[in-house]
């Protein structure tokens, strides 16, 4: 098993049969600006962000909060006379900061208290084990699982709505 499966990013290519300036129409149709300071879903179009002359950068335009919501780059070219369509995604910047300090810290008191328990292992036999010091774990867990289910569960739906839009088939990248 990869660890790359729990991570918030994912990077793929798409090809298509369609002409690079068809995939772009397509991309720029299914896209409205962003809403007004982040207030909720902003347009009637499926995905909300920009697009340039062979670029984009977007994410799906949903009626709830979800923090993970990946951020969708992609970068249109050429390939043995298809239209290639290379995307990544990942979370906002911002979020990744936050997680990544939130995991880490956590992760520290982790690394903590398994050292204490292994170097006064014998005084841990001698008074007892306190269920108290599983809350870091527990903490480190969930913190895990809604980054991985959060960002998984929406990437899942957009690598779908962009292979249905561009007819296209998905390669790893």
């Amino acid at each position: 098993m990869s660890l790359k499966r729990f991570l918030p990013f994912e990077s793929f290519t798409l090809r298509t049969k369609l002409p690079a300036a068809e995939v772009l129409r397509r991309i720029h149709e299914a896209t409205g600006p962003p809403a007004p300071f982040g207030s909720g879903k902003s347009a009637a179009t499926p995905y909300t962000g920009r697009v340039g002359p062979a670029s984009f950068e977007i994410s799906r335009n949903i009626d709830y909060r979800n923090s993970f919501l990946p951020t969708i780059r992609g970068r249109i070219g050429t390939y043995i006379g298809m239209t290639e369509v290379t995307v990544r995604m990942q979370p906002a910047t911002a979020v990744l900061v936050f997680m990544a300090f939130w995991l880490g810290a956590v992760g520290l008191v982790c690394v903590g208290i398994l050292a204490a328990a292994v170097l006064h292992f014998d005084q841990l036999l001698r008074e007892g084990f306190s269920p108290m010091l599983l809350i870091p774990f527990g903490m480190f867990a969930f913190g895990c699982a809604l980054v991985t289910l959060g960002f998984r569960g929406e990437s899942r739906q957009s690598k779908q709505f962009l292979q249905t839009l561009l007819e296209a088939e998905r390669t790893p990248a």
